[in-house]
């Protein structure tokens, strides 16, 4: 089919102004001209775009699925001229990021630090009310690379896999747990249970609840915190324990009075994402810087925690 840029841009203008009119006045055409471009366009794939509805239109069958590809076309369009221009003039601008649930980023300034040899003019930035919600923000563009280990069906959002990672119970030093060489998901039957704090509409249930659940486990309490660092402080005063992430939990373990004991089987590894809905080359490029740092910190510091 012989289908040019203008032919997207005229269908999605269209679409968002509600009239020929109002979309002829958007793309700065005549009426005519823009009535013109829509019957060549509907000529051309042998179907009608829009149906008549008196002064109104509405999509047809066809014209929703050209919709969809004009959406994704265009901001691919978009994403090429910013890389064109952020080439010739030098890249700049900024990258939000987050991480699902997770509050601690102990593991950022390494990455920044590698990432500015290769985008000097290129900030990274936290959007920190995205922890509880990441997918929800990158989808409304609030967000740019989210961190995550839940996905969602939505042909917006693009997965590369980054890491994975090995949960473990962490409680203190002077609990009654603390000599155990692994702990069993009984082991939280009347515990104070500190948890990262997650939607419960949201669908995205850690773990540990599962089984727990499953097993009909019942600790004293559960509580949901947002903050990784006062969870640990909560298990570091012998208030109560949590379940972490080996990646995260691992330099509390040098500086706190707290171990990390292994979780049954049932727990396994867990796979973390870069989700995007967007690839620019400033993106593509930290997605890149991503893989490479947590590839060494899987060598080096990732290597299995150290128990009792």
């Amino acid at each position: 089919m012989n289908i040019g840029i203008h032919h997207f841009k005229l269908v999605k203008s269209i679409v968002k102004e509600g009239t020929l009119t109002k979309a002829a006045e958007a793309l700065f055409l005549t009426q005519s001209a823009l009535s013109h471009q829509l019957k060549e366009l509907e000529k051309e794939i042998g179907s009608e775009i829009f149906y008549r509805r008196g002064k109104k239109l509405e999509l047809s069958s066809e014209g929703v699925r050209f919709l969809c590809s004009a959406d994704k076309i265009l901001t691919e369009l978009k994403s090429l001229e910013t890389d064109i221009r952020s080439l010739q003039e030098g890249e700049t601008g900024s990258i939000k990021i987050i991480t699902q649930c997770y509050t601690a980023y102990h593991w950022l300034p390494r990455i920044i630090k590698y990432y500015q040899k290769v985008s000097p003019g290129i900030d990274i930035r936290v959007a920190s009310a995205a922890t509880s919600s990441p997918l929800e923000y990158l989808l409304k563009g609030d967000l740019d690379v989210a961190i995550v280990r839940n996905k969602i069906d939505n042909p917006q959002i693009d997965y590369e896999p980054i890491f994975q990672d090995k949960l473990y119970a962490i409680i203190s030093n002077e609990h009654k747990l603390a000599k155990k060489k692994t702990i069993s998901i009984s082991d939280f039957e009347g515990e104070e249970l500190f948890l990262h704090f997650t939607d419960p509409s949201s669908g995205n249930i850690p773990v540990i609840e599962v089984l727990l659940r499953a097993q009909q486990v019942k600790p004293k309490h559960l509580h949901r915190i947002h903050y990784t660092d006062a969870i640990v402080e909560m298990v570091n005063a012998n208030l109560g324990v949590t379940v972490m992430a080996d990646w995260i939990v691992r330099p509390y373990l040098k500086t706190k009075d707290i171990v990390a004991i292994p979780l049954p089987a049932q727990v396994a590894s867990r796979t973390w994402y870069a989700a995007t809905c967007k690839r620019n080359l400033p993106i593509i490029k930290f997605l890149d810087c991503l893989k490479h740092q947590f590839a060494k910190m899987t060598m080096n510091e990732q290597a299995p925690i150290m128990v009792n």
